[in-house]
């Protein structure tokens, strides 16, 4: 407290601690957006995405004669998945049911809930084909004993066998061992009677359960769910993964003209391909990447305000005390003992700062709540900043731990410099 006191009793110290108070302020506002979209955006996908290229198909015929086409379309692609499995840096390909996972869009929609029970929660929907190898190409991994991931779209039944996720089971069931369970889908159907749609409810066999997968990439949810389809009749696109080793940028650029001149059929050809990072990249820029770019550039700011001001400010204020510093060594003080005592005071200048200026913050988050702009339709994963209290503490430690730093080395510098100036030079100074 003698020491808080005395630190207190300069007035430099007063206008140093209101504006790292201002400082802080203005760091948790900025800081809070930045780390929230950067750890939901960095969370793992749930599928091996880093050698997955996807591939559009389009067809050559009329809409509604393509619509009469559909084993002709499915036999032509069929044929491009084995040329593509000829190539010796492809590992394997499927047809995808439309859109596929981590394209950003979903291709069925539904609200799953337990038979036996009254949760309820919406799940986003993916299709796949019987038989197909979507799950081993998109290292989508099986946690069902007895069913591993190649056998996951085997067995299936159109239209009713169903694949979840770990945390749908876990929210739904209590376990993961819920193979064979029956699970109600609710979603809108087209009424031809009534010539409308309107709410109807089919039962799902659950197939198996896989590990959480995020259907995008501000997915924050984990409850995406398979069910086992016909197949759209054209215009299927293809997911193909590469060999170990093989970088999907350098195989979109070195194969495109060859899988452009080569996967051409009578009926379709293959219209353009690019990696799943594309795919990610797009969706981050499509929804949360302006409003991150924002804030960080926000960050940057008052980064750049707290190097320069607080930096160039806190060189002012351990200049000013040269003579306190010759004193001090005068008595018989060593420099490493002045030196540290500089480092204290700001170390203990910056903890009281920063928490006068986290419990100003305070106030403001209570009343306008803290950030979170990831839509959230089911109360299934709760993480570190859905819960106040760890949300504010998690960022106020890192704000503090940045601004102290930037004290810190700001202090250190100049402080160095005066212990190891000589006595007489720091004393003639002043």
């Amino acid at each position: 407290m003698k020491l808080l006191k005395n630190m207190f009793s300069r007035k430099s110290s007063i206008w140093l601690a209101l504006e790292l108070i201002l400082v802080t302020i203005a760091c948790w506002w900025a800081l809070d957006p930045v780390l929230v979209t950067s750890y939901v955006t960095r969370m793992p996908l749930g599928y091996d995405a880093d050698r997955l290229v996807h591939m559009d198909v389009t067809n050559t015929m009329p809409l509604e004669k393509a619509l009469q086409c559909g084993p002709v379309f499915r036999n032509e692609e069929t044929q491009f998945i084995e040329k593509l499995k000829e190539m010796d840096v492809v590992e394997d390909a499927f047809l995808a049911y439309n859109n596929t996972i981590g394209s950003g869009s979903i291709s069925i929609g539904g609200m799953l809930y337990s038979k036996l029970g009254e949760d309820s929660l919406y799940a986003y929907h993916y299709g796949f084909m019987p038989d197909s190898k979507m799950f081993e190409v998109m290292g989508i991994q099986s946690i069902t004993p007895g069913i591993s991931t190649s056998e996951l779209a085997h067995d299936c039944e159109w239209d009713r066998s169903i694949i979840i996720t770990r945390s749908i089971a876990m929210k739904l069931f209590g376990s993961t061992d819920v193979a064979g369970r029956t699970l109600i889908g609710s979603a809108y159907q087209y009424n031809a009677e009534e010539s409308e749609f309107e709410w109807g409810k089919v039962e799902y066999k659950v197939r198996a359960v896989v590990e959480d997968v995020r259907y995008s990439i501000f997915d924050r949810e984990l409850t995406t769910a398979f069910i086992c389809k016909a197949g759209p009749s054209y215009n299927i696109p293809i997911i193909v993964r590469l060999r170990e080793g093989v970088d999907a940028n350098w195989f979109v650029q070195a194969y495109r003209q060859q899988v452009e001149h080569d996967l051409v059929a009578e009926h379709c050809y293959v219209r353009n391909m690019y990696t799943y990072q594309e795919i990610t990249k797009r969706e981050y820029n499509r929804t949360h990447g302006r409003e991150m770019r924002r804030n960080l550039l926000i960050a940057a700011f008052f980064a750049l305000n707290l190097g320069f001001g607080v930096f160039g400010t806190l060189l002012m204020y351990t200049r000013q005390r040269r003579e306190e510093a010759g004193v001090k060594r005068a008595f018989g003080a060593s420099r490493w003992s002045v030196f540290l005592g500089f480092l204290g005071e700001a170390w203990l200048l910056t903890t009281v700062s920063v928490v006068v200026g986290c419990i100003i913050y305070f106030q403001f988050a209570v009343s306008s709540s803290l950030y979170d702009s990831f839509n959230r339709t089911n109360p299934v994963n709760r993480l570190w900043f859905d819960d106040f209290g760890s949300h504010f503490l998690v960022v106020s430690a890192c704000v503090y731990l940045i601004v102290l730093g930037t004290v810190l080395v700001g202090t250190a510098i100049p402080a160095w410099r005066i212990c190891r100036s000589k006595i007489t030079n720091a004393l003639k100074d002043e």
